[in-house]
């Protein structure tokens, strides 16, 4: 066995992007998943290899690993279901990748990772109106575990209502990972909305005020 960090696999796909060999990373990934002991999960390795696998232009290979990352359970990045269905777009399985991301909405996820992965995906295929959902709806998330993280105290403020629908155990370190996401889907957010034609809202105001304070 071998003993893998997150760090190790950054440094594996770092030196990718110099080299540009997505198929020896791809099959560095998959050797090292049944491999690895401690410190990353295998499906978290799966998930890698079947995203260099894509990027190698394998949609094929790419979806058999995350096919495998998903029957794994093991913790991963974001959801595997949605780097499948990037996939099986790709392999012309429209209805297959949607069928996933309807699977993905029922979740209600919480992670706004997610719904930045779905968001380009969707965009990625010419769906501004799809990826324009799931982007706000990524930003309305992050919106309401910050109001959370208010409530619990981080921020003071009233406490937070059992109803709502955020994690009741945010803390100030999910926020953070949170606010990571933000910039990134208001981006998506207003791309889609110029190519649809709506004029700017209150969430691109937003956007112009991160980047003004960047």
């Amino acid at each position: 066995m071998t003993h893998v960090t997150e760090d190790d696999l950054d440094d594996l796909e770092f030196d990718t992007l110099r080299t540009g060999d997505h198929i020896a990373a791809a099959r560095r990934f998959a050797q090292l998943a049944d491999e690895v002991s401690g410190g990353v999960s295998r499906a978290n390795v799966l998930l890698r290899a079947g995203e260099q696998w894509q990027h190698a232009g394998d949609h094929d290979q790419a979806a058999r690993f995350y096919r495998r990352a998903m029957e794994d359970g093991g913790e991963t990045y974001g959801d595997p279901r949605a780097y499948l269905a990037d996939a099986l777009f790709e392999l012309g399985r429209a209805d297959e990748a949607r069928a996933l991301l309807d699977q993905i909405r029922a979740d209600a996820p919480d992670d706004p990772e997610v719904y930045r992965a779905v968001a380009e995906v969707l965009y990625a295929q010419g769906d501004p109106v799809g990826a324009h959902e799931w982007a706000t709806s990524g930003v309305d998330r992050i919106l309401a575990l910050r109001d959370r993280a208010v409530g619990t105290g981080i921020g003071g403020g009233p406490e937070p209502s059992p109803a709502d629908d955020v994690s009741l155990t945010s803390d100030s370190d999910d926020v953070a990972l949170a606010e990571d996401s933000l910039e990134a889907l208001l981006r998506l957010r207003y791309r889609a909305r110029v190519d649809l034609g709506r004029p700017e809202d209150s969430y691109d105001a937003l956007l112009d005020d991160l980047l003004k304070n960047a």
